[in-house]
């Protein structure tokens, strides 16, 4: 299927093994994403209406950062009570007892329960709520929304309401760096699944009051021309990014999103209405020097989403960091238990970014976007 990008400088999307290098930046803490430069692209069917609005070079605001694609992996399953092995808080919890089974007849296996219908992804869930733009019915709409990337997912019909993910850039970056380089969406089950909206921000970092209303007018703009499911608005942002969405959270009681990843963000003291979060932050995280592994972030999102003390650690297999060293990075999730909703913190030791001390564990992890695509799905 067709998978139609617009503002990009290359000619086509292909496969994250082939992706075509966009020149990585210095960002406000002095830091880049590693990464090793990929084969040149060849031509494909992609629409390139044109390219990206550039933000000014001087970075602006929170003092925030930058940012890495994914091995594939299973969908995020609690293992059942052993603590993942890194920093960060809580402690072991108890697992939750099984849900009662029939009892099996003598000489027949015991028998299994059957894991939730979820829908496969891309499609609508049974609670989709179809945005104006469905009435449109057109699976091939312009892809001119300003300061922002668009991409469709595969099987795009213009009538069929889909997830919106967001995804928001870290400082001293462009949205085309943070599709091309640091999250590496392209030719994963995100863009595949879900429509995207990169946007890119006012200055060289976001900024609360500059940026939340030009974020609602990119949102308006894609719920009257897309067919999206209202439903399910999802946001994923690295460092600079990730703190925005915290800044909508808590600062502007944004309750339209049903999920949200934010990367390396910072606490900012705030408190919000509940919403199913992953946090992904780093063990060592040298742009952040005052929680290098996160103790502190954490706290903003499991005060607000009313979580216990206890967590279950959750499997997900190691993949190799995109730093070009073969290391094998251990993602160290956990799900925190009593949450009125699902609360994640990936605690991991991905070495791939790096600023003036050398590598730290700022970035976008090998193994983030397979996981942030199980998580939404499971939230539909």
């Amino acid at each position: 299927m067709i998978r139609r990008s617009s503002a990009c400088l290359c000619s086509s999307l292909l496969s994250l093994a082939a992706l075509w290098g966009c020149g990585a930046a210095e960002d406000s803490e002095g830091g880049v994403p590693q990464f090793t430069p990929p084969a040149p692209m060849t031509p494909g069917n992609t629409q390139v209406p044109g390219a990206p609005a550039n933000a000014p070079p001087a970075p602006v605001g929170d003092g925030t950062g930058n940012g890495g694609e994914v091995t594939p992996t299973p969908s995020l399953q609690p293992s059942g009570g052993t603590p993942a092995a890194n920093g960060g808080t809580g402690v072991q919890g108890t697992p939750p007892p099984a849900a009662p089974q029939t009892p099996a007849a003598p000489g027949e296996p015991a028998p299994t329960q059957p894991a939730p219908a979820q829908p496969a992804p891309g499609q609508p869930a049974p609670g989709a709520t179809a945005s104006a733009g469905c009435a449109l019915g057109n699976a091939a709409p312009a892809l001119n929304v300003p300061n922002t990337i668009v991409t469709l997912p595969d099987g795009y019909d213009g009538s069929t309401p889909v997830p919106l993910l967001f995804a928001f850039h870290g400082a001293n970056r462009s949205n085309l760096e943070m599709q091309m380089q640091d999250s590496r969406t392209v030719g994963s089950g995100l863009e595949s699944s879900y429509v995207m909206a990169f946007v890119k921000s006012a200055g060289a970092a976001w900024d609360l009051n500059t940026d939340y209303p030009r974020f609602e007018a990119v949102l308006d703009q894609m719920l009257a021309q897309f067919c999206v499911d209202e439903a399910h608005l999802f946001a994923m942002g690295h460092s600079s990014g990730a703190q925005f969405i915290a800044q909508m959270l808590g600062n502007r009681s944004e309750q339209r999103f049903a999920g949200v990843v934010p990367v390396s963000s910072n606490d900012i003291g705030a408190t919000w209405q509940p919403v199913p979060t992953m946090l992904i932050h780093g063990l060592d995280d040298l742009e952040r020097p005052n929680d290098l592994d996160g103790a502190q972030d954490i706290t903003q999102y499991t005060r607000s989403n009313q979580c216990g003390n206890t967590f279950q650690a959750v499997n997900v297999p190691t993949c190799t960091t995109f730093a070009g060293t073969n290391e094998q990075v251990n993602a160290g999730c956990r799900q925190f238990d009593g949450c009125a909703v699902p609360t994640l913190f990936c605690n991991h030791d991905d070495p791939h970014y790096v600023d003036d001390r050398g590598p730290t564990n700022h970035g976008w992890p090998c193994f983030a976007n397979t996981q942030i695509l199980s998580f939404f799905e499971s939230l539909r």
